[in-house]
C-alpha cells in the first residue's frame, strides 16, 4: 500500500480517534467494536465491494495490534512480565 488512505479507507490517526470516540461507548468491551469491524468486511464481501472489506480488514488489524502494545506496556509497566 502506498498511502493510509489506500490502506484503510482513511488515514491512520482517523481510525485511532474513531476508536477512542467508541471506548466512550463500550467501555471495557471495545473488542465489539472491533468485531463489528470485521462484521462490516463480511457484509462487503458478500457484496463483492473486496477493496472496501480489505479496508475494514486492515482497521481492524491496525486496532487490534494497537490493543495488544496498550497491554504489554501496561502489563511491562506492573511488572507482570
Amino acid at each position: 500500500m502506498k498511502t493510509q488512505k489506500q490502506m484503510y479507507g482513511t488515514t491512520k490517526v482517523a481510525v485511532l480517534n474513531d476508536f477512542k470516540q467508541a471506548q466512550k461507548l463500550y467501555g471495557r468491551h471495545t473488542n465489539l467494536y472491533i468485531m463489528g469491524i470485521l462484521s462490516d468486511a463480511q457484509l462487503m464481501i458478500e457484496h463483492k465491494q473486496y477493496n472496501t472489506a480489505r479496508q475494514f480488514i486492515n482497521k481492524a488489524k491496525l486496532l487490534i495490534s494497537d490493543r495488544a502494545s496498550e497491554y504489554l506496556n501496561e502489563r511491562k509497566d506492573r511488572h507482570d512480565i
